[in-house]
């Protein structure tokens, strides 16, 4: 890497690291722990009772094709109490089922959690324990952001993907409303199901930018600072994959498991589209450094994705 290039990854990743500090900003012992090796405390020194799995742990603080976004993180059916999921791992979609399929997902196109980013409407597990979030939580300040949507905002110019896969209509949502914000000043406001239809997105399909939805002349700015005269990304608006929708459980018979294949080919033909990709004929096993080392992954989360994963792959997914 050349002095050009040393400076680039530098101003890439003082991006990232920007957001993670004002998201973490209500948790001091934080903004120095990036990977989120300790789970966040507030500024008594008590655990957070809903901590922000927003980290290095969602991918490199750098420039990736595909960002990803998701709902809210999860807590694999322990309404906050349990330790696995987002909630407990601090790393998005982690040890849920729903991390499970989008694990089958990534390496469908022959990519893994160290070479993209991952992050959602809401980085905090939702007050009722689990699910979506509701407009409110997401509309609410976090730390020294205004907004959830204030934050995705910037985690879109910072990833400067040419590929946003929304997981969910609230992430898409929450996607297009964060990309008109003018500035902080803004009052957040989602999007409605009924503006996506009117836009022209629809469910598996990857589409340009829509033009009725333009991005802010702030965010324009931003993108073109940040990212010169590179356009805007397409979106790919998929299934959530969360066990309510896709199951390696369920029979080959199932909606459970034709909406997996459903998601698995129209993202496999976005990347055709989008990256001039060819996936892989049969999905790559992850490797064992960067996040697929730490701790969590090693010792909770890895035993039980296998295991689904292999689930998945007597089904032929």
């Amino acid at each position: 890497m050349n002095a050009d290039e040393r400076s680039e990854a530098a101003r890439q990743e003082a991006r990232f690291r920007a957001i993670f500090r004002r998201l973490h900003a209500d948790h001091p012992a934080c903004l120095s722990d990036e990977w989120l090796m300790q789970p966040c405390r507030l500024r008594s020194g008590e655990p957070a009772p809903r901590p922000i799995a927003w980290s290095r742990r969602n991918g490199p603080w750098t420039r990736v094709d595909i960002l990803w976004v998701g709902a809210a993180p999860g807590n694999a059916g322990g309404k906050g109490a349990g330790d696995m999921g987002a909630h407990g791992t601090r790393i998005p979609f982690g040890g849920d089922v729903a991390g499970a399929n989008l694990d089958a997902l990534f390496g469908s196109i022959g990519l893994d959690r160290n070479h993209t980013f991952i992050t959602a409407a809401l980085n905090q597990l939702p007050a009722r324990g689990g699910g979506e979030p509701t407009p409110a939580e997401i509309a609410a300040p976090v730390g020294a952001y205004p907004s959830s949507i204030h934050a995705l905002r910037d985690t879109l110019v910072a990833a400067g993907p040419r590929l946003v896969v929304a997981l969910g209509n609230v992430g898409l949502r929450a996607l297009l409303s964060a990309a008109r914000l003018e500035g902080d000043d803004d009052v957040p406001r989602l999007l409605s199901p009924s503006r996506l239809e009117r836009a022209g997105l629809r469910r598996g399909a990857v589409s340009a930018w829509p033009a009725a939805e333009p991005p802010s002349a702030a965010v324009l700015a931003a993108w073109q600072a940040a990212w010169g005269e590179a356009p805007l990304p397409a979106l790919l608006w998929l299934t959530h994959p969360s066990a309510q929708n896709m199951s390696p459980f369920a029979g080959v018979e199932t909606a459970f498991h034709v909406r997996m294949l459903e998601a698995r080919d129209a993202l496999r033909a976005a990347v055709r589209a989008v990256l001039g990709v060819e996936p892989p004929a049969e999905r790559p096993a992850p490797p064992h450094d960067g996040i697929y080392a730490l701790p969590e992954w090693r010792e909770r989360i890895a035993a039980r994705h296998d295991r689904l994963d292999r689930l998945w792959r007597e089904k032929g997914v």
